[in-house]
């Protein structure tokens, strides 16, 4: 898996407690993140107001400010383009069309 970034992790936090109160185990796993992450997460999220936590329950939901956040983030995700993969530069020198493999053969 590739490393997300904080917007993108947030998101998927969000993403994981849009619809109904959720246990920080749900949210975990929805999220795909290790339960370190989703503490310090969940106190940003709960700090911005993006999150609301209940004392009675012990469960998280997404705010309207949270959902207002991944309608933004939707948005700005789907103006990039999509970028293909990056050429895996440690293998590159086992290419023929390497510029290693070229110059090597020069004496």
């Amino acid at each position: 898996m590739k490393n997300r970034s904080d917007i993108e992790v947030m998101a998927s936090i969000l993403r994981s407690a849009n619809s109904s109160w959720e246990y920080k185990t749900s949210i975990m796993n929805n999220a795909a993140i290790s339960h370190s992450q989703l503490i310090r997460y969940l106190a940003v999220g709960i700090e911005k107001g993006l999150i609301e936590y209940s004392d009675t329950t012990g469960l998280y939901r997404t705010t309207e400010s949270g959902v207002f956040y991944l309608r933004k983030y939707e948005q700005m995700v789907s103006m990039l383009p999509s970028v293909p993969e990056i050429i895996d530069f440690e293998h590159e020198h086992d290419s023929p069309k390497s510029r290693d493999h070229v110059y090597s053969n020069v004496t």
